[in-house]
């Protein structure tokens, strides 16, 4: 029987598909594999919620961003076994990877356990067509192991309440087991638009509480965060979360 932090924490697998622009259009291939044969394996073996994402504002684009979420790392390898006997799949991964050119540059692949104190992925309301939100990818780096889990304590304790209070929409937050830049933990939430993001983050700096957390000894990022990273991505057409 698995054990009990493995069933109330759900697992986030984050994979980032790097990409360059040439008349071989790696954008399009890997997008158009994405919609027509992965999204539907995921669907066929209940993996999920799942996320398509194209960097909007970062380094290094073209990049792809998918997210996928396990209730239990036992779920996550079931479901790589099921994908390994998936017929179709296969199938599709076969005449994929053998094109004379390849689809891709590189891809890095994150594991990622859910915070205690938003132990699942919650999704976004349904917009106005099918890219109504902006997505920020936020990397919070930390000197030690230590340091990352008191950044983590910050957050399940007062933090996320405070983002959610100010209008900054979580979707997951997680401890990076594997990845890089680590030790880190890595988050994910939306907005309307940029508008959005500045009118939430700007309460969130005058917020009475958050202004008393920040000075808080042992909770000031110059003791516990090295280096903060964020990305903005937008969904791609056919991505479930959106």
């Amino acid at each position: 029987m698995p054990a009990e932090s493995e069933v109330s924490n759900q697992y986030y697998e984050l994979r980032f598909v790097q990409l360059h622009n040439s008349k071989a259009n790696q954008p399009r291939r890997v997008t158009e594999f994405l919609e027509k044969h992965h999204l539907p394996m995921t669907q066929r073996l209940g993996i999920g919620p799942v996320g398509y994402f194209q960097v909007y504002l970062g380094p290094d684009s073209p990049k792809l961003v998918t997210l996928a979420a396990y209730n239990s790392l036992a779920d996550l390898e079931s479901k790589r076994a099921a994908m390994r006997g998936d017929k179709e799949w296969m199938r599709a991964v076969e005449e994929f990877g053998a094109a004379d050119q390849a689809p891709y540059d590189r891809q890095e692949v994150w594991l990622l356990r859910a915070f205690d104190g938003m132990p699942k992925l919650e999704m976004p309301p349904s917009g106005e067509g099918p890219t109504s939100h902006l997505f920020d990818l936020r990397t919070y780096e930390a000197e030690s192991e230590r340091d990352s889990d008191e950044k983590i304590r910050m957050f399940d304790t007062e933090e996320i309440k405070i983002f959610r209070r100010c209008g900054i929409h979580p979707v997951f937050f997680g401890k990076t087991l594997f990845g890089s830049k680590m030790p880190n933990l890595t988050y994910l939430v939306w907005y309307n638009d940029l508008d959005a993001r500045a009118a939430a983050w700007a309460k969130f700096g005058e917020d009475a509480d958050w202004k008393r957390i920040r000075v808080q000894p042992g909770w000031s990022d110059a003791e516990i965060v090295s280096n903060v990273s964020n990305t903005f991505l937008r969904p791609l057409p056919f991505s479930p979360l959106r």
